[in-house]
Formats: structure tokens, sequence, C-alpha cells
């Protein structure tokens, strides 16, 4: 089969190798049919890939043992190649463009091939923006005369001769090109910047952390004061002889209260160790180029540049910070081999923000570049893997990179067993992620945190990990309304208690915390986890068949 490969980037930039062959093998051995210079491109393996010719269609395979093969930007271990496919070599290694050539064509390189590849390697060459048509004239002429027809190279002899009309055509095509690179990169400056892209400065954390410290030191205080006045009615009651109706009416009150922080405290004690903190990122790459978006660079304080308007100045040129989304939310273990349960749009975010939304229909496609989660009592994260996610519901299944030992699984409640309204539950979550957790430690040991961490969250995430301050928040509440497929309950719960268990009195997780009802305060809806066992099934992952048992004795307080 006759394949060509172009090289973009890397030692080998500008060169164009063709192959009549049925196998290929790419590295920087000596034995490889497309050798890289080991010193320039430090990413290739002495074998790196082959490709091979398999029922009449090339296939790539990676031989890395690094799993370092990426196609049009995603990693791969073994793919089909088709024309105009996208190859690199190592994370920010060396870039190939294959093509598939049929068998009838000559063996010159045709003429739109030679302009896509000159252009694409122009675009991947550091020079100046207004330099750009001179380095596109010199590479379009040396590829011609190198691989082009000789009817191109008369061609190009003509264009040598009347270098100020290209030069001036292929100027205006380069001025409107960049007329619109720059209409799009303002556009998009403008949707990452609604996107709140996870950079905030560390004096807005340490805000944020005292506005969350007042709330609950607020909150404490009106528990505190309701069990004070409950305790002197009692008291004035009990003097003055009311009937003894009104005190055990008081009696109840207080034991109510006290049961309910009993419960929570029961469930906390047993399953927190089971809820984790999942942080995510994501970015956009440029369709059919698989280029980055990113800053045009960072101020000394490592925050973007930002334009007249506010907006970070973003651009798919260069070598800034590739831009990354940072969003967090809850997840809990369900067996001990590492299987997680959230929500589906903590894994697709871009499918439910309309900015990101915004984002793809100009043009750009979103990659997710972190995915993980922290368990209370660890100090390292866990990298998620993504095993399904249900199209008829907002949930999904992970799976930890390692088993989560000294983690507490949590039990589904059976499919049978559906909470009364008016039950009580117990949601455990991550509500305000970073401004909750933070808010609950001494303001020395969070300033420490944020001097450490700045404004990365990722790093925050790590030092609040590493000191073992990841543990999730209970929220108490009662069930308000049941559907077949939803539970409605009243729960305090903010931004990040998605994907977190609401459990009832027996330790069951009868829903998973989908959202707020922001129309209405305090109500929340849940999936029922019967559509959790359901993809769970179609996944052939078999939980622990005590699942169905009660996690501990209910008791009536």
């Amino acid at each position: 089969m006759r394949m060509m490969l172009c090289h973009l980037t890397g030692s080998r930039r500008g060169l164009t190798q063709s192959f009549d062959t049925d196998a290929i093998r790419v590295g920087v051995g000596e034995s490889c049919h497309v050798a890289f210079d080991p010193a320039k491109d430090p990413t290739v393996c002495p074998l790196h890939a082959e490709i091979a010719v398999e029922d009449h269609a090339p296939l790539i395979r990676d031989r890395s043992r690094k799993h370092a093969l990426l196609i049009n930007g995603q990693r791969s271990f073994e793919s089909e190649l088709k024309d105009g496919d996208l190859l690199q070599f190592g994370e920010g290694g060396p870039l190939v463009r294959f093509r598939r050539i049929p068998e009838e064509s000559p063996e010159t390189k045709p003429w739109r091939d030679i302009v896509a590849d000159c252009r694409d390697i122009v675009v991947r060459t550091p020079h100046p923006r207004y330099l750009s048509p001179l380095y596109l004239v010199r590479r379009l002429l040396a590829d011609i005369a190198r691989y082009g027809s000789a009817a191109a190279k008369i061609a190009a002899a003509g264009a040598v001769l009347a270098p100020v009309l290209l030069v001036t055509l292929l100027g205006i095509v380069v001025y409107r090109q960049h007329l619109a690179a720059a209409a799009t990169e303002r556009r998009m400056a403008e949707l990452v910047s609604q996107l709140e892209a996870g950079r905030f400065t560390r004096e807005e954390m340490g805000r944020r952390s005292e506005q969350e410290r007042q709330r609950l030191t607020e909150l404490r205080r009106q528990h505190e004061e309701l069990v004070a006045t409950l305790t002197a009615s009692l008291k004035e009651q009990e003097t003055a002889r009311r009937s003894r109706q009104d005190i055990q009416a008081i009696h109840r009150q207080l034991r109510a209260l006290e049961s309910g922080q009993r419960f929570a405290e029961e469930i906390v004690a047993q399953f927190e160790s089971g809820v984790g903190l999942l942080q995510g990122g994501y970015g956009f790459l440029e369709k059919g180029t698989g280029r980055p978006l990113r800053y045009q660079g960072l101020d000394p304080l490592g925050h973007p540049y930002l334009d007249r308007d506010g907006n970070p100045l973003v651009t798919i040129e260069g070598e800034g910070p590739p831009i990354v989304i940072f969003y967090a939310g809850s997840g809990f273990l369900v067996d001990k081999a590492g299987t997680i349960l959230t929500n589906r749009h903590l894994v697709r975010m871009w499918d439910h923000y309309e900015p990101a939304r915004q984002a793809i229909e100009a043009g750009f496609e979103p990659r997710l570049s972190l995915l993980r989660i922290f368990f209370p009592g660890g100090s390292e994260p866990f990298s998620l893997e993504l095993l399904g996610v249900s199209e008829t519901s907002d949930i999904a299944v992970l799976r930890t990179d390692r088993a989560p030992i000294g983690s507490t699984p949590l039990r589904l409640a059976p499919m049978d067993k559906a909470p009364r309204v008016g039950e009580p539950v117990v949601a455990l979550s991550y509500p305000g992620t970073f401004d909750s957790l933070m808010g609950r430690l001494a303001k020395p040991v969070s300033d420490e945190i944020l001097h450490e961490a700045g404004g990365d969250p990722a790093k925050l995430a790590d030092a609040l990990s590493r000191r073992k301050l990841v543990r999730p928040l209970a929220t108490q509440g009662h069930v308000s309304d049941l559907s077949p497929d939803s539970l409605t309950f009243e729960a305090s719960a903010g931004g990040g208690s998605s994907g977190g268990p609401v459990l009832d009195r027996a330790g069951l997780v009868v829903a998973i915390n989908h959202a707020a009802l922001r129309k209405v305060g305090g109500l929340n809806v849940g999936l029922r986890t019967k559509q959790a066992r359901a993809l769970l099934a179609q996944l052939r992952i078999a939980l622990d068949p005590s699942a169905d048992a009660k996690a501990f004795p209910r008791t009536d307080r």
C-alpha cells in the first residue's frame, strides 16, 4: 500500500516520506523506517509505533509501552488510519500527517497536499505573525521543488518571477485569516471568561473562605440558640407546673433535635470515608489541527493577561499554558475494587453549560484533561477512568486507578425498598467544594494553604489532601416527594453536592444527589438508585450480594 508521512514538527520537520510497503516502524532506533533524532525528540521511544496493512486497511499500533501515541489529539493504543489523520509521538512530541495515496496516483505529491502541509508547518513554527507570508512562500517553493509535479514546478518558477503578486495574494489570504482568527480569539476570550476557568486570586479565595466560616458560625449559633430556647421553655413550664401535654411537646422537640444529630453523626462516622471530592478539568482543541486553546501569557502572579474588557487573552498559537476549566463535585464508592457512582454531567460538563456549547459551535472540541477523586483520610488522589454513562439519566460509573484501601463502600438500597415521604435522610457531599472545606478550617491553617497553592485549584486540592483535610459535609433533611425515578428532599446543599449519596436511617443509599431546585430554596432532587443499578448491570459490574442488607439496624429515637 502506498502511504505518505509529512513531518509538521520535530527533528524531521518539513520532510515528506513516501512508502510503498505494508509495514512501517517509527521510533529512534536504527531499524526504524521513520527515525527521529533522540536528542531533539526525547519523547520518542526506540520503537514507538508500527503502521501495518491488514485487510487492505492501514492500522497503527502503540509500541512505546507508555501509552504515548496520540491520534488527532487523543491517546490510542490501536486505530485504523484515515487520510489526513494527525499523529503525535509522545505528549508534546513530533507531529506527523498521515496520507493514503491511491494506487493510480503519480509519484509526485499533489498540489493540494503541498499547500495544506506547508500551512500546517508554518502555523506550528514560532515566528512573528507579520512574517507568515514569507515563511509560507519559502516552504511552498521548497516543497514544490522536492515533491511537486512538473506542472507544479513550472508554476513555481512563474511564481518566482512574479514574487510581488504572489506575496500580495498570500498576504491578503493570511491577513483575512488573521482577522478571522482574531475574531475567533476575541469570542473565545469572552467564553473563557464566562466559563470561569478555575483561576482566582489568593485574596478572592481568602474572602470566600472567610464568608463560609462566618456562615458556619451563624448556623452553629442558631442551633445552639434553638436548643437553649427549648431548654429554658421546658424549665419555665415545669416551674409554672403547666400541663403535662405542653411539657411533653417540648421534650419531643428536644429529642427530635438530639435524634437528628445522632443520626447524622452515625452516618458520617460509618460512611464518610467512601464519599470523595471529585475534581475535573477540561480544555478545548481546534477542530482539524488539534491545537489547544491557550492563554497568551501569565503575569508574575500566575494570572492570565487580560484585554481592555477584563477577558483573558487567548490564542491557538505560541507556547502559552493551555486553558483548563476546573470544576468539582462529589462521588461515592460502591465496591472495594474502586467503582464510583456520580452524575453524568460531572464527566461531560460541556454538554450542560451554555458557554461551553458555544465554544464547540465556534469550531473547538472539548477534551477532558483531569479527572480524579480525593477520599477522606487519604493524602493522595485517585485517577479516574470513565466506564460508562447513562443515556437516559444523569448517572455515570467511574473506576479508580487502584483499590482505595481504607475507604468504606456505600450500599445501594434494594430495588423494592422505597423511602416514605417525611422520612429523614442525610446527604453526604461537598457543597461549596473549596469554600466549604476552607471555611471549616482555622484561619491560620487556611492562610497557610492559600499561600502554598495560590490560585491554582489543582494545587489547592493537593494541599488539602496532603493535610488530610478533605471530608464531606452531612446535611440533614426529610423526603418531600417521591416518583419512580427521582426523590425530592429538603436539605441544605450547594455547588459541589452533585453526585453525592442520599442515605436513609438504615445507612442505605436511596438516591444520588442531582440538582437543587433554585426557585424553591432548600429543596433538592436526587435520582433513585434503580437507575444506577441498571447502568451497573449494563456494564456487568456485580456488587456485593450483601448490598441489599441494611448497613446498620434502624433505631427509633
